[in-house]
């Protein structure tokens, strides 16, 4: 005769966060004549003896949901043995996705509560200012180019260039953590957004990559995903050296072109470290270029939020 399931609906145990959404449950079932049928069970072809307890777990694991208001069944314990044949025994549910219905902030989703930024002062390297604002003596008029010497190479200088990162965690099932997803986050690398993005504009965002392991070896535990960006605001329009430069988006790569005397000679771009060699090439820019050397991207294939990134605090009631 199969054991008897009584759910104890007096000890059922209900979280709700204060938003009013569950966040976890623990049912608590009564099994009664729990007696062995059988001698053995077979587990990854391995004999072990069949005891009470196993029987009385089997009879609650058959009778309880597996889902109970959108949380999944994680784990089923032996609350109390009343005697050889009859159990209390504990059904826990929880979320085992990114987050709960209807709730884009709840703690399974650690979003913008594991958001971290960084800023750090980086250089770039630049040969022309936006305006010569003195000279002294008889230095002739370079056209904003810094730093060229009798060669007539335009040497430049290095400034600083912040460069903000950020990067964000969040935890996902093995379902929804697919070979398929790591295609495409892996496709995504490189890219740039083409929609706004976490309160950034388009172009504004690079996806530099991301860092995947799973929380534990039990079939429902988590994926820990950690994402990384790279920012550069985008350009307004600009006036250097009486040259007027439209704007571009942050990155976007722009370079110039110096006049020669005798013949058109391209010159190096402004970020990089070498100068422009040739004697006969002036330092007047007579031309600016904006290169596209980014791919934009629907980052939406992340799977994470794309609104505006919203600090949490703390609630009053």
């Amino acid at each position: 005769m199969p054991a008897t399931v009584t759910e104890l609906f007096a000890d059922r145990i209900q979280t709700i966060e204060s938003n009013g959404k569950y966040k976890s449950m623990e049912l608590f079932y009564l099994v009664k004549g729990a007696v062995a049928d059988v001698q053995v069970i077979y587990i990854n072809s391995v004999a072990y003896p069949v005891t009470t307890e196993y029987v009385a777990l089997e009879a609650v694991r058959s009778h309880a949901p597996r889902v109970m208001y959108g949380m999944a069944r994680k784990e089923l314990r032996i609350s109390q043995k009343i005697n050889e044949t009859t159990y209390k025994i504990g059904v826990t549910y929880d979320y085992s996705g990114t987050e709960s219905p209807d709730n884009s902030d709840n703690d399974r989703d650690a979003g913008d509560r594991t958001i971290a930024f960084s800023s750090s002062g980086g250089t770039r390297h630049i040969t022309h200012s936006y305006e010569t604002i003195k000279t002294a003596g008889n230095a002739p008029d370079q056209k904003g180019a810094i730093n060229v010497d009798h060669a007539n190479n335009i040497n430049g200088v290095d400034v600083l260039a912040p460069t903000l990162t950020f990067t964000e965690t969040h935890y996902m099932t093995y379902k929804k953590f697919k070979i398929s997803y790591i295609r495409d986050l892996n496709s995504l690398q490189g890219k740039i957004n083409e929609k706004s993005f976490r309160g950034f504009e388009a172009g504004e965002v690079r996806f530099d990559g991301f860092n995947a392991a799973r929380r534990g070896t039990k079939r429902d535990d988590l994926y820990e995903i950690t994402f990384q960006f790279s920012v550069i605001p985008n350009q307004p329009a600009q006036t250097i050296q009486g040259l007027e430069i439209p704007a571009k988006i942050g990155w976007d790569y722009i370079w110039f072109r110096a006049k020669s005397k005798a013949s058109k000679v391209d010159y190096a771009p402004p970020d990089s470290s070498q100068g422009a060699g040739g004697g006969d090439v002036t330092s007047e820019i007579e031309g600016a270029y904006i290169e596209r050397i980014y791919q934009f991207a629907d980052f939406g294939k992340l799977q994470i939020k794309t609104s505006p990134f919203t600090p949490v605090t703390a609630k009053t009631v």
